[in-house]
C-alpha cells in the first residue's frame, strides 16, 4: 500500500498507539542512570509512520537529547545525505535507536540496555511495518536479527533484492554506523556511503510503488 494511499483511519491509529508508546519511552526507569533529562536522556523515533523504510542506529547521541530526533548533526549528517540523495525529506522516513536513550560519555550500550529497550523498538517497528529496515551498527544488526530469524540479511554494496521476497518482515540492509564512516576521514569512503543509503532508500520506495501499483 502507498504511503499516500493509506486509509485516514490506519493513519490516525498508528499515530494514536505512538504517542502513548512515545509516553512509555520518556517515563522508562527500567536501566540505572539513563533516561534522567539533559544527561542521559530518551528520544523516541521519529519520522513517517507509514513510510517503507526505518534507519535503527545505536543509541541516542548527544545532541539527540535536545533535538529530540535521532541522527542530528555530527555523523547524522552523513544519514541526511542519505536520504537527501534519495529525494527524499528526513521526515518521509522513520528513524530510531536500539537504546533509546544517550548512554553517558557517549559509551557503548551495556547488554541489560538493548534488552530492556528492544521491546520499544519492535512495537515502533511494528506500527511503522517498512519494507526495508537500514541497520547502522553491530548492535541495531544483532537486535533486528532477533527480531526477525527469516529475514533476509544483505550487505553492502547495496543491491536491490532479487527473486520472491519474505513475506510479513522486512529485507534488511547492514550498513556501518555513520560515526564509524566519519572517523575514517576518507570523502571518498563517506560518498560511497551515502549514495549505499540512498540506493536502499530509493528501492524501499520503489517497492513500495509498485506493490500498490500490482
Amino acid at each position: 500500500m502507498n504511503q499516500y494511499a493509506v486509509l485516514p483511519d490506519i493513519v490516525e491509529s498508528r499515530r494514536r498507539l505512538k504517542i502513548a508508546l512515545d509516553d512509555e519511552i520518556k517515563s522508562c526507569r527500567r536501566c540505572d542512570g539513563m533516561n534522567i533529562a539533559g544527561v542521559t536522556e530518551s528520544a523516541p523515533g521519529y519520522g513517517c509512520l507509514t513510510s517503507p523504510v526505518a534507519l535503527v542506529g545505536q543509541s541516542l547521541c548527544e545532541k539527540c537529547m535536545e533535538t529530540q530526533i535521532p541522527f542530528t548533526g555530527g555523523s547524522g549528517d552523513l544519514i541526511d545525505d542519505g536520504i537527501a540523495r534519495a529525494d527524499r525529506r528526513k521526515d518521509q522516513v522513520f528513524i530510531s535507536n536500539a537504546v533509546h536513550c544517550h548512554p553517558p560519555k557517549n559509551r557503548a550500550s551495556h547488554q541489560h540496555e538493548i534488552v530492556n529497550c528492544s521491546t520499544f523498538l519492535h512495537r515502533e517497528l511494528e506500527l511503522v511495518r517498512p519494507r526495508l529496515v537500514i541497520t547502522l551498527g553491530r548492535d541495531a544488526e544483532r537486535v533486528l536479527r532477533f527480531f526477525y530469524p527469516g529475514a533476509r540479511f544483505v550487505e553492502p554494496p547495496f543491491v536491490p533484492p532479487r527473486g520472491r521476497l519474505p513475506r510479513g518482515v522486512p529485507i534488511v540492509f547492514q550498513a556501518q554506523h555513520p560515526s564509524w564512516i566519519k572517523r575514517q576521514h576518507d570523502d571518498q569512503r563517506e560518498k560511497r556511503y551515502t549514495q549505499d543509503l540512498a540506493a536502499a532508500i530509493r528501492w524501499s520506495f520503489d517497492r513500495e510503488r509498485v506493490e500498490a501499483e500490482g
